[in-house]
């Protein structure tokens, strides 16, 4: 017997099909940890991120967040507190391209803790 989960990320929806097979255990491999080192355990694979990624894109949605706020303050203010937050956003776009890296980064790490690098 086969049951779906089903993830959206960014809006995109994802079925994941496993087999039943397996529900006395985690899954199908026999291995209690990926890495000795990390601690991660076979149930770990099944998160689609890592904790590490999980926290980067929390902190890029806020970003995102804040500087719509700021666009909008923009469109709608005086010159002098839209030069402010110009340069805020400005601030939000230069924070906005390390988190980026760090996305960046944290997914390679995924993927050599997987072993698909």
């Amino acid at each position: 017997m086969q049951s779906a989960q089903i993830f959206i990320i960014g809006g995109n929806q994802m079925e994941n099909y496993h087999s039943d097979d397996y529900a006395a255990g985690c899954c199908a491999c026999e291995d209690k940890t990926l890495e000795a080192a990390t601690g991660l355990t076979c149930a770990d694979k099944k998160n689609i991120f890592t904790r590490r990624e999980q926290e980067v894109l929390g902190k890029i949605r806020e970003a995102s967040r804040l500087a719509g706020a700021l666009k909008d303050e923009i469109r709608q203010t005086d010159e002098r507190r839209r030069e402010a937050a110009l340069l805020e956003l400005g601030h939000l776009r230069q924070i906005r391209g390390e988190l980026e890296q760090e996305r960046l980064a944290a997914a390679e790490e995924r993927m050599r803790m997987l072993g698909h690098l």
